[in-house]
């Protein structure tokens, strides 16, 4: 099928921006967000096969495939295959997910908001199945309502002809003259949602993507959006938590959605500083540094050569995309594009770390390029898990982090998406670096370059072995030692390693030693939130302490009254930023009050507090028991699932009715069972702010 989309709108200037709808709508349900891009890209916006002017071909399934088709045929027309970035709302993010991983030349950047998906039970995050499982039942349920509503009828027919004729309902959803065809909504739920391979095209997706969803969202499997990761393990997802956060972030969050767009548009790295006259020389800087690691020596390489120092992909001011692996193969795009842009095509590297290990990726891949490298304790690895294992563990800072998501999921909530995005580029560039690199390969590729190695010889990361394993294949290689020094003999011996890399030339400006002290120090400390996650942790670890103890009433009462306050407070002043929802916004704002009623009630009856709350908790443990019996007995086929839903659901029902039926005694034990989870939890913060300290410490070099 070759159907042309109509194209709504095709403004602006760049690469494409290829925007898709939702269900419902038509291409003008991005008025607004197209306005806003059109300043920074070429935006597309169509009307989806049988929505809006598109065409409706009779005997259409609608399915991705002839989705897909007609969507490739109107960018190839408009000579917008290349470069693209397609966003997907809704069912029009099964549309762009299904594009991308078909043409996945063609597109940069895929983002996907508010896409439902719906996982088998053994694709499932174990710990989570009967959650899952039962909110897939109700979304999928709740779509299959709408079809039965709308199925041609009179009913159905009377709905649709409302919905057509109702101007509330078309602002609502976004729409100005799309008709709509109840079965051709039943074909694309069909097709787009029900049967539609989500897991098969994740697989076979080869861009970097980004997923959006709101916390409210009910066609959204929430606890299952981490299981994402299975099948794009470098998947940014942001679960966006506010009020006017439901299915319809398009239409309640224009601004913000603009601003998610445009994080990853920037594809130079950030120079930092371009001295001098001369030969240029590439100054490339390791791990959690930046180009003013090279402060020291700039001024004095700068008296004979062009001297610039570019801050790697994910440090200092460059770019920092959070839905990529930070490969070396990463770095050496970025670093090319950059260069390119600066019309340097041949060129000197001196590197440290990490950046030796960009640099000879980069020579390897374009040798005519690098004139000479220098590298300064480039951590070469073997070909071997436990060698690379061994080299991870040095970097004692990062013991706790081994899975790359690992710190993320964990202090996301208390540091917020842009706080993370300070440590995701360490974290990633430590496994692709170390886990992912085949040193002999890359020297190999890079032999004919001329190469100079010096290294510490109390640097613990290297292996001297294995290191001058590595030099023997270049042709011309000159490996030097330098007595009682680490990793980062170039900034405490900058004097030493001028003369190293330059021995037979004089200069005139002396380096300056960096002090043993980093001069930004307490800049980095509240930039990677240091202050902040110690506050958590003494303020989680000092409440389960004081739950143990006579204080325990009130303790237990201010908290949880506090929490109310907080949550009913959200909703009400959330409330009055929802749009064209109708009067469901009357629903928040009494919603919000009651539970700052709950929060007063608790604040009055400091006694009634822990009974209420402990009986809540029961009872919660009791339902959740029974969910799971019900899960496991009526929709869970396979045996292990089903065995753990019943096994878990039965411990439940009996904790749930032991603790409700315990009194006094059950109280504490919820109570003290409370204090121990919040301890753990504030050690976990604390554990996360001296990592933080020790990143701060290591950015504190640079300015």
């Amino acid at each position: 099928m070759s159907n042309k989309l109509f194209v709504r709108q095709d403004v602006g200037k760049g690469d494409p921006l290829v925007l898709l709808h939702g269900m419902f709508a038509d291409g003008s349900q991005w008025d607004v967000i197209a306005k806003i891009l059109s300043k920074d890209y070429r935006v597309i916006v169509v009307d989806l096969l049988g929505h809006g002017r598109s065409p409706r071909p009779k005997g259409a399934t609608y399915s991705d495939k002839e989705h897909v088709s007609a969507l490739r045929s109107t960018l190839e027309s408009l000579g917008a295959t290349k470069n693209s970035t397609v966003v997907g709302y809704s069912m029009g993010g099964a549309v762009a997910l299904a594009y991308s991983s078909s043409y996945p030349e063609s597109v940069e950047q895929l983002y996907l908001i508010s896409t439902p998906f719906y996982f088998e039970p053994e694709q499932m995050i174990p710990n989570k199945y009967a959650g899952s499982i039962l909110f897939t039942k109700v979304s999928t349920g709740i779509f299959t309502l709408i079809e039965k509503i709308i199925h041609p009828g009179s009913l159905g027919d009377k709905v649709v002809r409302f919905a057509n004729q109702s101007s509330q309902f078309h602002k609502m959803i976004g729409a100005n003259d799309n008709e709509l065809d109840a079965q051709i909504i039943s074909k694309n739920l069909e097709m787009l949602v029900h049967k539609f391979d989500f897991v098969g095209h994740l697989k076979r997706l080869k861009v970097p993507v980004t997923f959006y969803a709101g916390k409210k969202d009910i066609f959204i499997v929430q606890p299952q959006l981490n299981a994402l990761r299975q099948y794009q393990p470098f998947m940014d997802i942001h679960r966006l938590d506010i009020i006017k956060v439901d299915h319809m972030l398009v239409q309640n969050l224009p601004k913000e959605i603009c601003q998610f767009i445009k994080v990853n548009k920037q594809k130079l790295l950030h120079v930092s500083e371009d001295i001098g006259k001369g030969k240029p020389l590439i100054l490339l800087h390791g791990i959690e540094s930046s180009g003013n690691y090279w402060s020291p020596l700039i001024k004095s390489l700068a008296e004979k050569n062009r001297v610039i120092t570019i801050d790697l992909l994910g440090f200092g001011e460059s770019p920092k995309p959070l839905n990529i692996a930070y490969t070396l193969d990463d770095q050496v795009r970025y670093l090319e594009d950059t260069l390119q842009n600066l019309r340097i095509n041949e060129f000197d590297v001196i590197a440290h770390s990490l950046g030796s290990l960009v640099a000879l990726a980069y020579g390897g891949k374009y040798p005519k390029k690098v004139k000479s490298l220098t590298l300064l304790s480039p951590v070469f690895v073997p070909d071997n898990a436990n060698s690379k294992n061994q080299i991870i563990k040095r970097l004692h800072f990062v013991d706790k982090i081994s899975s790359g998501s690992y710190m993320y999921s964990k202090t996301a909530q208390a540091l917020g998406y842009k706080r993370m995005a300070k440590y995701l580029p360490f974290i990633r560039s430590i496994q692709s670096a170390i886990r992912n690199q085949h040193s002999i390969a890359l020297a190999k590729q890079a032999k004919a370059i001329p190469v100079k190695i010096l290294y510490g010889e109390n640097d613990g990361l290297i292996d001297k072995t294995y290191l001058n394993q590595v030099a023997r294949i270049f042709k011309h290689a000159e490996v030097t030692s330098i007595p009682n020094q680490g990793h980062n003999f170039a900034l405490f011996q900058p004097d030493t390693t001028l003369d190293l890399i330059y021995p037979d030339q004089k200069f005139k400006t002396k380096p300056k030693k960096a002090s043993v002290i980093p001069p930004s120090f307490a800049k980095q400390l509240v930039k990677l939130a240091s202050p902040a996650l110690l506050f958590e942790s003494i303020i989680y670890v000092g409440a389960g302490i004081l739950l143990f103890t006579d204080f325990a009433p009130y303790i237990f009462t201010l908290g949880l009254a506090g929490y109310l306050f907080h949550l009913g407070y959200s909703y009400v002043r959330g409330a009055f930023s929802l749009k064209n929802e109708g009067f469901s916004y009357l629903g928040y704002i009494l919603l919000g009050l009651l539970i700052v009623g709950f929060g007063w009630f608790f604040i009055k009856n400091t006694s009634d507090a822990l009974k209420v709350s402990s009986l809540v908790i029961a009872g919660l443990v009791l339902l959740a028991g029974v969910a799971r019996l019900i899960v496991g007995f009526t929709w869970v086929k396979v045996q292990r699932i089903k065995t753990q839903l019943l096994t878990t659901g039965v411990l439940m029902l009996l904790v749930g009715a032991g603790a409700l039926a315990g009194g006094l005694f059950s109280i504490k034990v919820i109570v003290y069972t409370i204090a121990g989870l919040l301890m753990v939890r504030g050690i976990q913060f604390g554990a996360y702010a001296t990592v933080a300290i020790v990143f701060a410490y290591i950015r504190g070099f640079n300015k």
